[in-house]
């Protein structure tokens, strides 16, 4: 049976798999980042790309978060098509790149606000949201603290909260224990 319906020039995924994803390559002239790559991941599970540097974990990631367009193959994420559908892919997933994507010259409240105004959550909700999030990060005592004067561990903690600010329906992680310590990581549940 095909998990797959067309519908409207899009691709609609199945409602079992929240990631499907069949032949997906990126190549870069000669270079093959990705080859012909093939998996599903079921609504509700935990997934890893395991492999060594230079393996294609973050093109693969990039790419089902619609940020790198696929040489060929297709992918879904949360039932969006990833070659059609990137922007609204965005809207509704969390990435936490393996570098931060934090502003240095802003306090740790402020790249918050600034995640939640990008992700346009709406003003009525936006300080509880910020708040909610300082909370789950323990970082209400550092939240006027400029993210420069920031350890990694705490640069970790912020862009983790960055990514999950709007709520979203998928989150990926791009090494995301790189700097974090135990403590940190059972908090976050990584």
């Amino acid at each position: 049976m095909n998990s797959e319906k067309e519908h409207s020039g899009a691709t609609i995924a199945s409602a079992e798999f929240a990631i499907e994803v069949q032949d997906l390559s990126k190549h870069y002239g000669d270079l093959k980042a990705v080859d012909g790559l093939t998996f599903n991941v079921r609504r509700g599970e935990v997934f890893g790309i395991l492999g060594p540097n230079g393996s294609g974990k973050t093109t693969t990631i990039r790419m089902l978060c619609g940020i790198l367009q696929p040489t060929s193959g297709s992918g879904q994420a949360v039932g969006l098509d990833v070659l059609l559908e990137s922007e609204k892919i965005k809207s509704r997933i969390g990435y936490m790149s393996q570098k931060f994507s934090l502003y240095d010259d802003l306090t740790v409240v402020e790249n918050l606000r600034f995640y939640a105004g990008v992700q346009a959550i709406p003003r009525s909700r936006r300080k509880e949201r910020v708040q909610e999030m300082l909370a789950l990060a323990g970082l209400e005592n550092r939240q006027d603290q400029m993210t420069a004067h920031l350890s990694g561990g705490w640069k970790q903690r912020l862009a983790l909260s960055c990514a999950l600010v709007h709520e979203p329906e998928m989150i990926f992680l791009d090494e995301p224990t790189a700097g974090v310590d135990p403590v940190s990581r059972r908090r976050f549940g990584i």
